[in-house]
């Protein structure tokens, strides 16, 4: 493990951070307005200033079109209506008004736009007339869950089904194609298809268990341990092959585990069982007998371990968004984005050892 160096912290007003479908780019949302990123390297491609905040900005891959939701104390657009924005002609080319409640997510593709509420998500074309074409209800969503795959010859998406844990898949092309997949005990944190939409990586409230299913059939593949203490989830990212997932918590943390070979201990996983009268790798009293110990030793160790853990410093301590992480275009590269307006670039090899490459301020390119 190593302790980034804090970064200063910068009054950036960000109000929302995400990437686009392959991690290429990635936008923000600011008191005033919005910014697009190249990811790796990190380079600005646009910005646009409102005279109100942007609390959240869809990509569609590198496209010009954007979903926009007004955010922040003084929203630019009212936070239950969708805007697309076209970012060449600087206008607003379709627009969902009226919605029954707050938006907390949009998703885009080039036939569908896909609106998350509360408790439903709508789904309309990529259309100047539009439509309602199918809607879903789900658990309660205020974080916005839901994946979407953006090929053409796959209309896949994930979603929270009614029931707190259950994962739902549909097919866009065809609705009544569906299956639920009971990934979770608690409710659902995170979710990420891999690039081929394949995989659906998931993680619950509890943060402490990522999982990864078939999306096809709901078959669990792999199942990792981030850790024993309960953790909000952030971000999880597979690499372009499948072969890597990275995880974000809000502990300041970020794992990189690997789908393929065997388990990865923890060397000191054997000194901190031995310590009974402590909880395992903490300082809390707790006392274990016997079979609870092998119980737990059992559970812990059926789990695969992160073979990369890096500290990111500040991540919640002042921002009002949470950070980001993905791979960067070098085989083993990450990129970690913060709510402070820091960018991080690593290189890691299979051994766990990693340098940084890269640190920017990325809200100051340009200025």
């Amino acid at each position: 493990m190593v302790t980034l160096l804090n970064s200063r912290f910068y009054d950036s007003n960000l109000l929302y951070l995400g990437f686009n479908q392959d991690h290429g780019c990635f936008a923000c949302g600011t008191g005033c307005g919005y910014r697009i990123y190249h990811t790796d390297p990190l380079d600005e491609k646009e910005r646009y200033d409102f005279s109100n905040g942007i609390g959240h900005v869809a990509m569609l891959y590198k496209y010009n079109y954007l979903g926009l939701v007004g955010g922040g104390l003084n929203p630019q657009f009212p936070t239950n209506e969708v805007v697309i924005w076209d970012d060449l002609e600087r206008d607003v080319v379709i627009r969902i008004s009226d919605l029954p409640s707050r938006v907390c997510g949009v998703r885009l593709r080039r036939d569908r736009i896909v609106v998350i509420l509360e408790q439903m998500i709508k789904v309309y074309p990529f259309s100047v007339e539009l439509e309602l074409l199918v809607e879903f209800e789900t658990a309660p969503n205020s974080n916005g869950l839901c994946c979407l795959m953006g090929h053409a010859d796959r209309a896949l998406m994930a979603f929270p089904a009614k029931q707190p844990g259950v994962v739902r898949t549909v097919d866009l092309a065809d609705p009544t194609i569906s299956i639920e997949i009971a990934a979770h005990e608690s409710p659902l944190a995170c979710m990420a298809f891999n690039n081929d939409g394949t995989l659906l990586a998931t993680a619950s409230e509890k943060g402490t268990l990522i999982r990864i299913f078939d999306s096809q059939n709901g078959l669990k593949l792999h199942e990792f341990r981030r850790g024993t203490n309960p953790a909000v989830i952030y971000s999880i990212s597979f690499n372009v092959d499948s072969t890597l997932l990275c995880v974000g918590s809000g502990h300041g943390t970020v794992h990189v585990f690997s789908l393929s070979g065997s388990s990865i201990a923890y060397p000191n996983l054997t000194k901190c069982l031995m310590l009974k009268n402590r909880n395992i790798c903490s300082g809390k009293s707790h006392y274990w007998t016997g079979r609870s110990e092998k119980n737990f030793l059992k559970k812990y160790m059926s789990a695969k371990h992160s073979f990369v853990r890096i500290q990111v410093p500040a991540v919640t301590k002042y921002n009002q968004v949470p950070f980001i992480c993905a791979f960067g275009a070098e085989p083993q590269s990450l990129i970690v984005i913060c709510g402070d307006a820091s960018y991080y670039k690593f290189i890691f090899e299979k051994t766990g050892d990693f340098s940084r490459q890269r640190f920017s301020v990325f809200l100051e390119l340009n200025e």
